[in-house]
C-alpha cells in the first residue's frame, strides 16, 4: 500500500484527474445502463398484469397482426406507485449516475492529492505570518503539488538565513554601539580633564610654556585618536554597501601581483618571505579589489606579529580561492579565536596604540559578501594563521 501511496503522489496533477474523470465516466455509464434495464424490466413485469393482447391470422399468407391495450384505470395504487418511479428511475439514471460520479472524483482527488498539500502550505504560511521559522516544509512526492511544497520550503529556508543574518548584523551592531562608547569614552574624559585644567589654572599664571605645549600635545593626540576613530566608524558602516562583482581574473597574473606586494611589504619590515600556490587552473572567477584588500589586511596582520618569518599559500579549484597567510609570532589564544575577527578588537599587544581592530572584521565580511568564509587558527610552531575563502562560483 505504501509503494502505491508513493507512486500515486509521483502522478502529475492532470494526469491524475484525467484518470479519475474515466474512471468516473465508465462507471457511471455501466451504472446507469444497468440500472435502467433493472428499472425497465420492473416496469414492463407491473404493466405486463394489465395488457390485454390481440391478434389476427390470414389463411393465405401467414400473416399476424398484434394490438396491446392498456388499461391504466385498472391499475391499483400501489401499483401505479411503483409504475411511475421505475420509469422516472429509467428516465433519470443517467444524470444520476453522472452527476454522483463525476462529483465523487473531484472529492476524491481533492481529498487525495490537494488537501493535505494545501493544508501543509496554509499553516506554513501561518507559521511565517508570525514570525516562526524553526520548521521544515515535507511533502513527499514529484507532483505539481510536491514541487510548490519545495518552493516554498526554498522561500521559507531564505527567509530564515535572513532573519538569522539580520540578527547577527543586529547583535553586531550592538557591539559597534558599545565599543563606540567605550572606545569614545577615555579620550573625551581625557579631553574634558585638561580643558577644566585649564580653564582653572591657565588664568592664574601657575602654568610655564612647556607645560601649556605638553597639554596641548596630550590633548591634540586625543583629538587625532578621535578623527581616527571617526574614520573607522565611517568604514564600518561602508562595508555594508559593498557589492560583490565577480570576474575572470587571469590566475598567472593575479598571484603575481600578491607575490610582489607581499615581498615588498616583508622587506621593509626585514621579514622573509614564503609564497607557495597550488593554482592549476588559467583563470579565476572573483572580485579582484576584494580578495586583494582581504589579502594587504590579512599581511598587514601578519607583519605586526611576526617576527622573522611570513608564509603565505593560494590554492584554487573550480568551486572556491584561498589565501592563507601565518606568521611566527605568538598566535591567537583561545579566547582570540572566537573574537578576533569582531569589530574593535585589537588584542592586548595593541593596547595604548591608535588601532581599532578593523582589518580581520573587514576580511570576515568581504569574504562572506563573496560567498565564503574566515578561517583562524594556529599554526604547528604556534603562529597564528587566518585563511580566507572564497566562492568562485556566479549566482
Amino acid at each position: 500500500m505504501g509503494k502505491v501511496r508513493k507512486r500515486y503522489n509521483s502522478v502529475p496533477l492532470w494526469l491524475a484527474l484525467f484518470f479519475m474523470i474515466t474512471a468516473a465516466l465508465l462507471i457511471a455509464a455501466f451504472g446507469s445502463h444497468f440500472t435502467s434495464i433493472l428499472a425497465r424490466g420492473k416496469a414492463d413485469e407491473i404493466q405486463s398484469r394489465y395488457i390485454t393482447a390481440t391478434y389476427d391470422t390470414t389463411q393465405g399468407d401467414v400473416q399476424y397482426s398484434y394490438d396491446f391495450d392498456f388499461h391504466f384505470e385498472d391499475y391499483t395504487a400501489e401499483d401505479m406507485r411503483l409504475y411511475r418511479i421505475t420509469r422516472f428511475i429509467e428516465n433519470y439514471a443517467a444524470l444520476f449516475w453522472y452527476s454522483v460520479c463525476i462529483a465523487s472524483a473531484g472529492i476524491v482527488f481533492y481529498l487525495t492529492k490537494l488537501k493535505r498539500p494545501l493544508r501543509i502550505l496554509n499553516n506554513a504560511s501561518q507559521r511565517i505570518s508570525e514570525n516562526e521559522l524553526d520548521f521544515t516544509v515535507e511533502y513527499p512526492g514529484n507532483d505539481e503539488m510536491a514541487a510548490l511544497c519545495g518552493a516554498f520550503e526554498t522561500m521559507r529556508s531564505a527567509l530564515e538565513e535572513t532573519g538569522d543574518k539580520m540578527l547577527r548584523i543586529l547583535d553586531e551592531r550592538k557591539q559597534l554601539n558599545d565599543a563606540y562608547t567605550h572606545d569614545l569614552r577615555t579620550p573625551i574624559a581625557v579631553l574634558r580633564g585638561y580643558t577644566d585644567m585649564l580653564i582653572r589654572y591657565l588664568p592664574t599664571g601657575k602654568f610655564s610654556e612647556s607645560e601649556i605645549l605638553e597639554t596641548v600635545q596630550t590633548m591634540s593626540s586625543h583629538v587625532e585618536r578621535l578623527e581616527q576613530f571617526a574614520d573607522s566608524m565611517n568604514t564600518v558602516q561602508k562595508l555594508e554597501d559593498v557589492e560583490i562583482h565577480k570576474e575572470k581574473v587571469p590566475a598567472g597574473e593575479f598571484l603575481i601581483h600578491l607575490r610582489e606586494t607581499a615581498d615588498f611589504l616583508c622587506q621593509s619590515k626585514d621579514l622573509a618571505c614564503e609564497f607557495e600556490s597550488s593554482v592549476t587552473t588559467e583563470t579565476i572567477l572573483v572580485d579582484p579589489s576584494a580578495v586583494t584588500q582581504v589579502f594587504e589586511n590579512l599581511l598587514g596582520n601578519a607583519l605586526r606579529f611576526a617576527k622573522s618569518k611570513i608564509c603565505i599559500a593560494c590554492s584554487a579549484d573550480d568551486n572556491i580561492f584561498a589565501v592563507s597567510v601565518a606568521d611566527d609570532g605568538k598566535g591567537f589564544g583561545d579566547k582570540e579565536l572566537m573574537t578576533a575577527a569582531k569589530p574593535y578588537y585589537s588584542g592586548q599587544a595593541e593596547k595604548g596604540q591608535f588601532h581599532f581592530g578593523l582589518g580581520l572584521h573587514i576580511c570576515r565580511t568581504l569574504c562572506e559578501k563573496h560567498g565564503g568564509s574566515l578561517r583562524l587558527e594556529n599554526t604547528d610552531r604556534h603562529g597564528a594563521k587566518v585563511t580566507a575563502i572564497f566562492l568562485c562560483q556566479s549566482k
